[in-house]
């Protein structure tokens, strides 16, 4: 754990100094009695300033401490979700591949479902945001991984299967085999750094969590909390934001086990009523709540062989990361594996009242993710669920909402427009 520096503790240093010289040169007898008590003097006050250095410095490692170490609990479940070392070989396997079938091109996300097996997604044309439009897709669920190899089945296609290794994910078309290679995509804006302007609330040589409070009116955790020198989920700034773009770069954890909305449940809240969803949606065409996608193809009905993807229980599109809460995306999901670094960079404006406190505008939200438009201009009819309570206003911080404190945050910066 990284220890964090806090400024306030130079002035006390700086200050207990010049009292001290001050009183030194205050003499105003040349008799040896006056020198004698004088020196006396001097040693009293030297020995309250060394103690008022103790009690202050006291204070600020208290300040440190209470802004950085964690406890027990939460430092076991954030290693369990960060530290790669721990992971093994799924995190090699899952992730995005690309090949060619003929002179198509073929995409395929692969998702770590737990239990050492897996579920794919096959894209026609390429990956989200590079090729695939968001419509043709097909499925492949894998059984458990054995001596680093893993053998898939399409619940939807008779004839296509395919084997995962290190070597790349070899995909098979009745009689065609068409080889896909592993590759990592970074955002087009990931270490953006801050124009002159910003306002840097996280980041920098020595990242601290001075620009967030802990509020006892927003629901969820909000104590400011780092891990190995980012920003845990679960923390609310203390200054208000009225119009601004905001950038943001984060990492949801490794939850294999889970589903979305339950992979790294979280959010970010505009004046900490308007939630711009976070969440490991990665290779993922259905969510918690039943949502599936409408480009689905059918599956094989099969009712002996359960399968990784769960039939439709709504006619609603499934939410992705970056999207406004409650609201579809517009474009094919484009979050990037677990543990792998993202971007959110997004416009806001606030709403507008008159003299009276009528609204006269709705507030207005625009979202890229890893660089694609997820949300343009967007008005939002009201504040969305979980934020602040209370009316709507024109100001109020920015929340980064946390379930469980399973994203991690840095580089994350405001530019304020009139």
């Amino acid at each position: 754990m990284n220890t964090l520096h806090d400024r306030r503790s130079a002035p006390f240093v700086q200050s207990g100094i010049r009292d001290a010289e001050s009183t030194e040169g205050m003499r105003t007898e040349s008799c040896q009695e006056m020198v004698q008590s004088n020196n006396n003097e001097k040693e009293n006050k030297m020995k309250k300033l060394f103690t008022g250095l103790t009690l202050c410095l006291g204070v600020v490692l208290s300040s440190q401490s209470q802004a950085q170490t964690l406890d027990k609990a939460t430092e076991a479940a954030a290693k369990k979700l960060f530290d790669t070392q721990t992971i093994g070989v799924e995190l090699t396997l899952q992730g995005e591949y690309v090949g060619k079938d003929g002179e198509k091109r073929v995409g395929a996300q692969v998702v770590a479902r737990g239990d050492k097996s897996f579920h794919a997604l096959v894209l026609e044309g390429g990956l989200p945001g590079d090729g695939w439009d968001g419509s043709r897709y097909g499925l492949l669920e894998s059984g458990p991984l054995s001596e680093g190899r893993a053998e898939f089945r399409s619940p939807s296609d008779e004839g296509a299967s395919a084997v995962l290794d290190g070597g790349g994910l070899k995909l098979k078309r009745g009689e065609r085999t068409i080889l896909l290679k592993r590759l990592e995509r970074k955002s087009e804006t990931l270490g953006l750094k801050p124009p002159v302007e910003a306002i840097v609330l996280f980041g920098g040589a020595k990242p601290n969590v001075d620009a967030f409070e802990e509020r006892k009116d927003i629901e969820g955790l909000t104590s400011p909390l780092m891990f190995e020198g980012s920003l845990m989920a679960g923390a609310v700034t203390k200054r208000k934001f009225r119009d601004y773009t905001l950038h943001v770069e984060f990492l949801t954890g490794w939850e294999p086990q889970n589903i979305p909305w339950r992979r790294a449940d979280a959010g970010i809240y505009m004046l900490s009523r308007y939630e711009v969803a976070i969440g490991d949606s990665f290779g993922f065409d259905f969510d918690l709540s039943g949502a599936t996608s409408p480009n689905r193809p059918k599956s094989v009905d099969d009712k002996g062989k359960p399968s990784k993807f769960p039939a439709a229980k709504s006619n609603n599109a499934p939410r992705v990361c970056g999207s406004v809460f409650t609201y579809p995306s517009k474009v094919p999901n484009s979050c990037l594996p677990p543990l792998v670094w993202q971007t959110l960079d997004i416009d806001f404006k606030a709403p507008r009242f008159d003299d009276k406190g009528k609204r006269t505008s709705k507030a207005v939200i625009s979202v890229k993710l890893n660089g694609h438009q997820t949300v343009d201009k967007l008005e939002v009819n009201g504040p969305t669920p979980h934020g602040f309570r209370g009316p709507e206003t024109t100001d109020g911080p920015i929340w980064f909402e946390a379930f469980g404190r399973r994203v991690l945050y840095r580089n994350i910066w405001v530019v304020e427009r009139p």
